[in-house]
């Protein structure tokens, strides 16, 4: 497996999403673990220590995949891989962005799509 991993690093989230984000708070110095689902559910995540809310630190922009050609909202080091030369792929790990982000951001939609919205 010459260039690939020999052991995956939960935290990495080069091939898949990582099932975990961390950040230290800039307060109180704690490092705070979050799970996905509670990351992409969109409430706050609060420091466990201090309550600061690390949202913005901890949550992914919207990106548009360079793999499925689709918005993800939860991306992976694929999204950021060279356009596949077969078109766009199916991605089973694919975010997309809640309704209520896509209604709250509409320009940002149109650019990262292009016209092409999906």
């Amino acid at each position: 497996m010459p260039g690939g991993c020999w052991i995956c690093n939960p935290l990495c989230g080069r091939c898949r999403p990582t099932p975990y984000k961390s950040a230290t708070c800039p307060d109180c110095g704690t490092v705070n673990l979050f799970e996905k689902a509670r990351i992409v559910a969109g409430g706050p995540l609060l420091c466990k220590k201090c309550k600061r809310d690390l949202t913005a630190d901890v949550t992914p922009k919207v990106v548009k995949c360079n793999y499925s050609g689709k918005l993800c909202a939860y991306p992976c080091g694929t999204s950021k891989s060279p356009k596949h030369e077969h078109g766009d792929q199916h991605c089973e790990l694919n975010t997309p962005p809640s309704a209520e982000w896509l209604a709250a951001h509409p320009k940002v939609v149109e650019k990262l799509l292009g016209g092409n919205a999906s």
